[in-house]
């Protein structure tokens, strides 16, 4: 009778150890498996969507469509040139503030679940290329023409980074950043008039950023960690 009891009441904690162990995994939060041809599809998508969308409302503001995007070296130069000032940037802040820049990175850990597996050289040049083509297409080329035409320059720039930076669904601090680095495209684009500047600027800033978080976050064995009970 005694080996009875003995034998429930260790049942009885076994399984009150198996609830609890189960409820605190099932609180963890679980990565969203997506294949690296899903995260291309998303890229890609997103990037014709935001490139309509930023030409219908330049359109809409009777400005003549083969304006919206010109193309010559003088921009092309431009673009590049911007994009390595961010690189020359970002890379001072790895050199001189490595701590912040890890910090930083973990926090935007959650919204790039998708590097878990490293995405291929070409997969990283490809979804910076889709994120500063689309991106600037819809922020500068239309959301901050038709804000600036409404409400003068400062609110127009100001506005359209804001949605930059909200859109990214970031951290506050980092929200910041990309509200800083929004703005200065803004500027760039209200003073040169040229989408391909922003564009080429943006897309090969991203393929320095993008690679590098990916790098640093396997380094830092972050998708390694067990999450903070």
């Amino acid at each position: 009778m005694a080996s009875d009891g003995r034998r429930s009441a260790l049942y009885e904690r076994r399984r009150s150890e198996d609830a609890v162990g189960s409820g605190a995994r099932s609180e963890e939060p679980e990565t969203p498996d997506i294949s690296h041809g899903q995260v291309l599809a998303i890229a890609t998508g997103q990037n014709a969507v935001f490139v309509l969308v930023g030409a219908a409302i330049w359109y809409f503001t009777d400005r003549a469509i083969g304006q919206y995007l010109t193309v010559d070296l003088a921009q092309v130069g431009y673009g590049f040139a911007l994009g390595f000032v961010l690189i020359a940037v970002g890379l001072a802040g790895i050199r001189f503030l490595p701590d912040l820049t890890d910090a930083l990175i973990r926090l935007q850990g959650p919204t790039y679940f998708f590097l878990k597996d490293k995405l291929s050289p070409n997969a990283v040049i490809w979804i910076s290329i889709c994120a500063g083509v689309g991106e600037e297409a819809l922020f500068r080329g239309g959301l901050q023409t038709i804000l600036t035409d409404y409400l003068g320059p400062f609110a127009g720039v100001a506005i359209a980074s804001a949605l930059f930076a909200l859109i990214h669904m970031a951290k506050p601090v980092v929200a910041l950043i990309l509200f800083v680095i929004g703005a200065l495209f803004g500027v760039v684009y209200l003073y040169t008039g040229s989408l391909l500047t922003v564009m080429i600027g943006h897309a090969v800033y991203d393929v320095f950023a993008l690679g590098y978080v990916q790098k640093r976050l396997h380094e830092l064995n972050y998708f390694d960690e067990e999450p903070p009970e």
